[in-house]
C-alpha cells in the first residue's frame, strides 16, 4: 500500500494513469479512495489521476485532534512536491471540496482548476444542527447507528427507492467493519468541519472553477452552492436533477460529463 510520511503522519495514496495532466480528487468526510472508481475509470485515459485518504481517513494516520483545514491543505501540498506533480485539476465532494477551497487560498500556483461538489463556504445553523446529530451517533461507537443516522442526509429518495436493499447491506457491512479509532478521528474531522468560515476569502480564487449541487440534497442544499458561485470570479454553477449529497456516486455519468466539459473549456 502506498504511503507517503507526511508532517509527522502517514497518508495513504494511490496514483495510476501515465498522462502529463493530473487530475486529484479529494474525498468527503466519510469517504475513502476506493469510492472514486467511477471517476478514475472514466479520467484516467486522458489524465493521470491521484486519489488520497486525508489524516482521519481510510488508510491514512487516524489521529483525532491532528486536523484543519489548513493542515489537510498542507499535507495535499507536500504529497503533490513529494511525488513531483507541479500543478494539478482538484476535484473535492463536500469535505474535499472544502479542503480544495483552502488548498487553492494557501497554494494557488499548484491548481489548474476547481471542481468544488456539494460544497459549502460557512455553517448555518441547520448544517450545524445536522453535523452534530452525526457527531452524538459517532459517539455512541455504534456504527450500524452512526450509518443509519448519517445515511438519509446523503442519498436521495429515489435511492433509497431504488437501492433500499444496498443500502441495508451497506449499513450491516459498515457496522462490521468500522472501529472506535475511525469514529473518533470522524467525530475530530465532524469537529473540524464546524469551524469553517471562508466566504470572504473566496473572492481571492483566481482559478477556472465549477460549482456542482444536488437538487435534492438536505445536508448542504444548492444556496450554498450559489453563495460560492457568486464570490468566486468567472465561476460556473450547475445543478444534478434528482441526485443529493452523494451526486458523484448517485448520478456518475452526469457528474463525471460535467467535469469532463468544464475541463474541456479550460484548456
Amino acid at each position: 500500500m502506498p504511503k507517503k510520511e507526511i508532517n509527522d503522519v502517514e497518508i495513504y495514496y494511490e496514483i495510476n494513469g501515465e498522462n502529463e495532466e493530473n487530475i486529484a480528487f479529494l474525498n468527503g468526510i466519510a469517504m475513502q479512495t476506493a469510492l472514486w472508481k467511477a471517476q478514475e475509470t472514466h479520467f484516467q485515459e486522458n489524465y493521470q489521476v491521484l486519489l488520497h485518504d486525508f489524516c482521519g481517513q481510510g488508510q491514512s494516520s487516524l489521529e483525532p485532534n491532528k486536523y484543519s483545514f489548513e493542515q489537510h491543505a498542507d499535507d495535499f501540498y507536500q504529497l503533490l512536491e513529494e511525488l513531483g506533480i507541479d500543478k494539478t485539476h482538484v476535484v473535492g465532494v463536500s469535505y474535499g471540496a472544502e479542503v480544495a477551497m483552502q488548498f487553492a487560498l494557501q497554494y494557488p500556483q499548484k491548481v489548474s482548476s476547481l471542481v468544488l461538489g456539494t460544497a459549502v463556504s460557512e455553517i448555518r445553523p441547520l448544517l450545524k444542527a445536522k453535523i452534530e446529530s452525526w457527531i452524538m451517533a459517532a459517539e455512541t461507537h455504534n456504527g450500524k447507528l452512526f450509518f443509519k443516522v448519517m445515511a438519509p442526509y446523503v442519498y436521495s429518495n429515489s435511492f433509497y427507492e431504488e437501492k433500499g436493499e444496498w443500502l441495508e447491506n451497506r449499513a450491516d457491512q459498515f457496522a462490521k467493519s468500522v472501529t472506535k479509532e475511525w469514529l473518533d478521528a470522524f467525530i475530530s474531522l465532524s469537529k473540524n468541519f464546524l469551524t469553517l468560515d471562508i466566504t470572504n476569502e473566496l473572492s481571492n480564487i483566481k482559478v477556472p472553477t465549477l460549482v456542482i449541487s444536488g437538487k435534492e440534497d438536505i445536508l448542504k442544499p444548492p444556496y450554498y452552492g450559489k453563495i460560492i458561485k457568486d464570490e468566486i470570479p468567472n465561476s460556473e454553477f450547475k445543478i444534478i436533477n434528482n441526485a443529493a449529497h452523494g451526486l458523484f456516486a448517485e448520478k456518475p455519468h452526469e457528474f463525471n460529463e460535467l467535469i469532463g466539459k468544464f475541463l474541456g473549456s479550460t484548456t
